[in-house]
């Protein structure tokens, strides 16, 4: 595969987005994302703190990623490190750090993770990015024109 460069025009707008308890963090990114019409955004950072994390990570070095998908929750809280990633064509890819008092948490940010005290996330929108992800033969997701 060609590797390529896609070009934005800028940076448009900047959002905070206010997480509180009880609230699903990858869900919640998508639901004001959508809200506001963003569809390609650079995550500037994030802080907060979760009662549960869902994620997964890959497990193998073939063609194709075979995943491993974890929940932690029960051990108490869970302080959000860092998060990191973006938004291409109004589809979140994020990657978590978390850790609660048992360990250390890298991987894939999934659906049904949960707020404990609040997550602030900050977005900046790149303006006139025309891309989006395709799957390529072996199912791996890149990105490409539309």
């Amino acid at each position: 595969m060609t590797k390529k460069l896609f070009y934005g025009e800028g940076i448009g707008r900047v959002i905070v987005i206010n997480l509180s308890r009880g609230d699903r963090l990858l869900e919640g990114i998508r639901d004001r994302l959508k809200e506001e019409g963003i569809k390609n955004a650079v995550l500037f950072g994030a802080v907060g703190s979760m009662q549960k994390l869902v994620y997964h990570l890959p497990t193998s070095m073939g063609p194709t990623s075979e995943d491993k998908f974890l929940t932690i929750e029960g051990n108490g809280p869970i302080e959000l490190g860092s998060l990191s990633g973006n938004v291409i064509d109004g589809d979140p890819h994020l990657h978590i750090v978390a850790q609660d008092k048992e360990g250390t948490y890298i991987g894939h940010l999934e659906a049904g993770t949960e707020i404990l005290f609040l997550g602030e996330i900050i977005l900046a929108e790149i303006n006139n990015l025309n891309i989006h992800r395709v799957k390529n033969e072996s199912g791996v997701v890149y990105l490409t024109e539309k």
